[in-house]
């Protein structure tokens, strides 16, 4: 069994990339290998635990989406 594997998914969504981590995270056991996504996501912003709504000056038409993660103000984007 590989100790990592790879996967390419492209464009993606960030909420659907979300819950498939967050799915991921809760199957595993200690036998499943880490995996690595490649990916992309629309134009969004996400607000970590210190984020806050005034961090982020002019979003213009990006969403913004609150996250349980670190940190501040994260830009997602292709690219």
């Amino acid at each position: 069994m590989p100790l990592l594997e790879v996967t390419e998914l492209g464009l993606q969504p960030y909420g659907d990339s979300w819950r498939a981590m967050q799915a991921f995270t809760d199957k595993r056991t200690p036998s499943t290998p880490d995996q690595l996504w490649l990916l992309q996501h629309p134009a969004v912003f996400t607000l970590g635990q210190a984020g806050k709504p005034e961090h982020i000056l002019k979003p213009g038409e990006i969403p913004i989406v609150n996250s349980d993660r670190g940190g501040q103000v994260t830009y997602h984007g292709p690219g």
